[in-house]
């Protein structure tokens, strides 16, 4: 599982101790997995165990991002449900810090930022472009791309500027802090299509037509934290709003 360092703008135990939480989720994960294992009962499938163990850990994860010792941040119960959170954060691999729509801080005003995905060797910049099922967005350098869903012809805001907007931050800090680590800007709809032939050279778009090699890819990769990464995660969260309160426990 992918871990969840930055939820919006609530304060997270990783924005403390960054070294720490991160191989601190992997063992709490794995001794998880074996107690389940142990309380197996034949009666119920492999299957039924995995998706009742992720869904524990996505509870975990829902906490560490909005709590620490002392602290506490309002969570909002839509994340409980939220389908896109919960895909990426079960289906990716534990070395993956993912920060999902963080507030930046830029001369003392808030900035939210896209899907942000720190692997071991890059940092992907991901805006979703998810609405009807079969949706063919025509993309264009204008403030409005088209949408065309059956015999329905819409406008739709370009989706580039969110996550240009969220790159330039990120560089910033990254030149700031004098890391350097890849960073790719990309455009993800699963259960669409884009047509945009003059795309800048520096966007990925990732449709029905390639998603399942991309997501497949982004699956296998095995690469251990490294600590490049772990400085690049502390920069960005060194830069984020959380608003939080004490806990009266």
């Amino acid at each position: 599982m992918a871990q969840i360092i930055k939820l919006m703008d609530y304060v997270s135990r990783y924005e403390h101790n960054i070294l720490l939480y991160p191989s601190r989720f992997i063992r709490s994960k794995k001794k998880r997995w074996g107690e389940v294992l142990s309380e197996w009962d034949s009666r119920n499938e492999i299957e039924d165990l995995k998706r009742q163990f992720l869904d524990h850990i996505y509870l975990l994860q829902l906490k560490w991002a909005s709590s620490t010792i002392n602290k506490k941040s309002f969570l909002d119960h839509q994340l409980y449900k939220d389908e896109r959170l919960k895909y990426i954060l079960q289906r990716f691999p534990d070395t993956y810090l993912v920060l999902y729509h963080p507030i930046f801080l830029i001369k003392k005003a808030p900035v939210e930022g896209e899907m942000i995905l720190i692997t071991p060797t890059e940092v992907c910049c991901i805006t979703f472009l998810e609405e009807e099922d079969s949706a063919v967005y025509v993309g264009s350098t204008e403030r409005f791309w088209v949408k065309k869903h059956q015999k329905k012809v819409q406008k739709t805001l370009n989706p580039i500027l969110a996550v240009d907007r969220t790159e330039k931050i990120i560089k910033n800090i990254f030149s700031f802090y004098d890391i350097d680590l890849p960073i790719h800007k990309i455009i993800l709809t699963r259960n669409g299509y884009m047509d945009y032939p003059l795309a800048p050279i520096d966007l990925v778009i990732i449709d029905k037509r390639n998603y399942d090699q991309w997501f497949q890819e982004m699956r296998n990769a095995r690469a251990p934290l490294k600590h490049i990464q772990l400085k690049a995660a502390q920069a960005l969260l060194r830069n984020c709003q959380s608003t939080s309160i004490r806990r009266v426990e």
